[in-house]
């Protein structure tokens, strides 16, 4: 492919630190223009950036925000939370550009073995029903559906301009035999 540089592309997942918060809102925006338009017209940058920065200087035992740079640009992100034997995977978005690069296995395999060393012997993570890509990237690592369904829905003083999202619950085990 023009313009990647495999060979001497160098990855590095981390934590998140409070310098990340800006990269990492404009990352979720950029994407969410694509995947969920909808909502993406909704968020305001800075809100965004602040909630961040909030996660990110929050990190204990309830949760943590991971991020994946690639030659020192932030190219992914993820977010897991955990409740006591079950950590909910709440974001995983990946640059556009780089998918199917690794980047989103790299982040959720970090996430996993966060999980696993805080005690959770299962992961869970709710998709739209039309994110196809997403759940076939999840499935393709193991993942399954649960069979639980939830709707959500964006409250605005304009009621014509409610977001309406089905999701479906997608699960996988960390127990080790």
């Amino acid at each position: 492919m023009i313009g990647h540089r495999y060979r001497n592309d160098v990855d590095t997942t981390r934590l998140a630190d409070a310098t990340d918060s800006d990269k990492i809102a404009l990352l979720q925006i950029t994407n969410w223009e694509r995947s969920h338009p909808a909502i993406a017209h909704l968020l305001d940058h800075e809100d965004v950036q602040s909630q961040w920065a909030h996660a990110i200087t929050d990190q204990g035992t309830r949760g943590r925000v991971l991020i994946c740079e690639r030659d020192g640009v932030l190219v992914g992100v993820a977010a897991i939370e955990f409740d006591q034997e079950i950590g909910h995977l709440s974001l995983i978005e990946v640059a556009p550009d780089l998918r199917r690069a690794l980047i989103g296995s790299r982040l959720l395999n970090a996430a996993a073995d966060l999980a696993h060393r805080s005690g959770c012997v299962r992961l869970s993570c709710w998709l739209n029903e039309d994110q196809h890509d997403g759940r076939l990237f999840l499935e393709s690592t193991g993942w399954g559906a649960s069979g639980a369904t939830r709707t959500l829905s964006t409250a605005t003083e304009d009621l014509d301009g409610a977001v309406v999202v089905d999701q479906i619950e997608l699960t996988t085990s960390l127990k080790t035999e």
